[in-house]
């Protein structure tokens, strides 16, 4: 079963941005079951040598997300 995605974000790619959904757990953002981003500095869980960032300051509650 999915989560309910509550915020927003912006994630650097090889590709340029990407703005995704996510929701929130104690220590990382998720967008997908495989797919999370450290709170304390954005970076791929998992996979500390990729390029993929999530940039934090741009993480914003969804409007029609849970608060």
């Amino acid at each position: 079963m999915s989560k309910v995605k509550t915020h927003t974000g912006t994630i650097i790619t090889k590709d340029g941005e990407k703005t995704v959904k996510l929701h929130e757990t104690p220590t990382t953002w998720c967008v997908g079951q495989r797919e999370t981003y450290r709170k304390e500095d954005g970076r791929r869980c998992g996979a500390p040598l990729t390029a993929r960032r999530l940039k934090l300051a741009t993480v914003k509650p969804s409007e029609g997300g849970a608060q």
